[in-house]
């Protein structure tokens, strides 16, 4: 399997609200990573996020608090 991570909170909140299944995390260096299974569509989600994609604002909100939960309980 292969997978994409992340340190970027925001990119990762858009990834997870646009469906990339987020497998674990890890931490090192004061940051966090996000590890998503990766899909042949992550390179244009990435390249719509930082164009200014469009995304509905509550799944992007419950995303980022979902991300936080992580960070602090997993």
């Amino acid at each position: 399997m292969k997978t994409f991570m992340t340190t970027d909170l925001y990119l990762a909140a858009y990834l997870k609200a646009k469906g990339l299944k987020l497998i674990d995390k890890k931490r090192g260096d004061n940051k966090i990573s996000f590890i998503f299974e990766d899909r042949q569509d992550r390179e244009n989600l990435i390249r719509e996020f930082f164009n200014d994609g469009m995304i509905g604002i509550a799944a992007f909100k419950n995303a980022i608090q979902d991300l936080k939960t992580v960070i602090y309980n997993w």
